[in-house]
């Protein structure tokens, strides 16, 4: 049934979730590139990694944030096949907003071309919680008048 549901709707639901997709995918490939690259925070030339740093390892931020990456690409996968899956979809976009944050306030010393690129994705996500959560409530609201129609209407 899932395998059915996502072959049958992932084109129409990929679109409109462009910016969910990007960030989700963004945020694998992050780790993907620190897990790829030991040195890269310890060998820069500027401070830009320090708060990260001072949180956690390298490999450690590696691991985290493909496994973070990757679980927020699978639920927007399964998007729709479940009815919570929305609430899912704004729970990942939030949290997402943490490692971005981070990016952001690292590079916030240099303050240059790589804060406002690093922006862009905290920003996005930043929506994309809003556009999720917008999305349960929806879902929430037919549930509640689907159950509602089924006891009949409330007597005073």
């Amino acid at each position: 049934m899932m395998l059915a549901h996502i072959r049958d709707n992932f084109a129409a639901a990929f679109f409109p979730r462009l910016s969910e997709w990007a960030a989700a995918a963004g945020v694998f490939l992050i780790g993907l590139v620190l897990a790829a690259n030991p040195d890269l925070m310890a060998t820069t030339k500027t401070q830009a990694y320090q708060l990260m740093l001072m949180i956690a390892t390298q490999r450690s931020w590696a691991m985290m944030l493909m496994v973070f990456g990757g679980a927020r690409l699978v639920v927007l996968l399964i998007n729709g096949a479940w009815r919570r899956s929305p609430h899912l979809r704004a729970a990942m976009a939030f949290f997402s907003c943490f490692p971005y944050s981070l990016i952001f306030l690292s590079f916030q010393p240099t303050f240059g071309i790589s804060m406002v690129l690093a922006s862009i994705p905290l920003g996005m996500d930043m929506i994309n919680v809003l556009r999720a959560a917008g999305d349960a409530r929806t879902i929430d609201t037919k549930m509640n008048a689907q159950r509602a129609g089924r006891r009949g209407p409330r007597q005073p």
